[in-house]
């Protein structure tokens, strides 16, 4: 089993260049990928998005690849016509307002287009160091998931055992709650006048009653989600979105359970039972 939440982190250097990748993941009902890359990467997004489909399925993904190249920066150039025209309206700025003229350099190399960076296309080589960082990176989240994955299956496994545990108490409880119904049942009879008494339609009533009050089918269709929800946990692919499904079915026999229930001690055991399956459910959207 595999969690949702993962993060991995790789780095390298290619001739000079030093590369960082990092990558988080949180639980998500599909997959929802962010992506922070340097410029000359950009073309190269849709083949990323791809391999973080194929390796990681699901789960709200951020993905980073930061580039440090001091290299690069001293092939950075100045537009001097631009730089001038700057400076000329900031100094016309300065006179109009009566305002001295001090050192305008470092406002004036922050201006829009002033600096200009020589772009250098991505070489095959270097893309290929990338995408393999890319690969360790995903390597690392991938373990990362199955880490916490164990750690979740145990919880949810202890989750299931406790409701299993509250479905076996209700075996007493139902066997009490019957021999009340019975009691019941033959002292209203009793008190009825013999005349008025109908034999058959006496017994398809109280036949009828009985059916109203019996949980057993509920308590085996129960049990086999249970098996079924533990099966699917200890599977060796993705499981998320099927142990919803089983929770969802689980939630239909405890509800009708309570509402046929008709005794104190068994609908507090199935509001406990309710309570373990809120656990589940909020456990399970963790689970990929």
């Amino acid at each position: 089993m595999w969690s949702m939440t993962g993060f991995g982190k790789s780095n390298g250097v290619f001739e000079g260049k030093k590369f960082s990748i990092e990558i988080r993941s949180l639980n998500s009902k599909g997959l929802d990928v962010s992506l922070k890359l340097p410029n000359a990467f950009r073309s190269f997004e849709p083949e990323i998005r791809t391999r973080i489909a194929e390796t990681l399925e699901r789960g709200k993904i951020e993905l980073g690849i930061y580039q440090e190249d001091h290299e690069m920066q001293a092939n950075d150039t100045i537009d001097w016509r631009l730089a001038q025209g700057y400076m000329d309206q900031l100094k016309r700025f300065s006179e109009d307002n009566n305002l001295p003229i001090k050192d305008w350099t470092n406002a004036l190399m922050h201006m829009p287009g002033v600096i200009k960076t020589n772009s250098t296309e991505t070489s095959e080589e270097e893309k290929a160091f990338v995408f393999s960082l890319l690969e360790e990176t995903l390597l690392a989240a991938q373990n990362f998931r199955l880490s916490e994955g164990s750690h979740l299956r145990k919880d949810l496994e202890e989750v299931l055992g406790a409701i299993e545990n509250l479905l076996s108490q209700l075996d007493p409880y139902e066997k009490e709650r019957y021999a009340t119904m019975r009691q019941r049942l033959e002292l209203a009879i009793q008190t009825l006048p013999a005349e008025q008494l109908d034999g058959v339609r006496l017994e398809q009533e109280v036949l009828f009653y009985l059916d109203k009050l019996d949980v057993s089918e509920e308590k085996i269709r129960l049990r086999s989600h249970l098996a079924y929800f533990n099966e699917t946990v200890n599977a060796s692919t993705s499981c998320g979105k099927k142990l919803g499904f089983i929770v969802q079915e689980m939630g239909r026999e405890i509800n009708t359970l309570g509402s046929k229930s008709n005794h104190a001690m068994m609908q507090r055991t199935v509001v406990e039972m309710k309570n373990h399956l809120e656990k589940l459910k909020e456990q399970v959207q963790n689970v990929l």
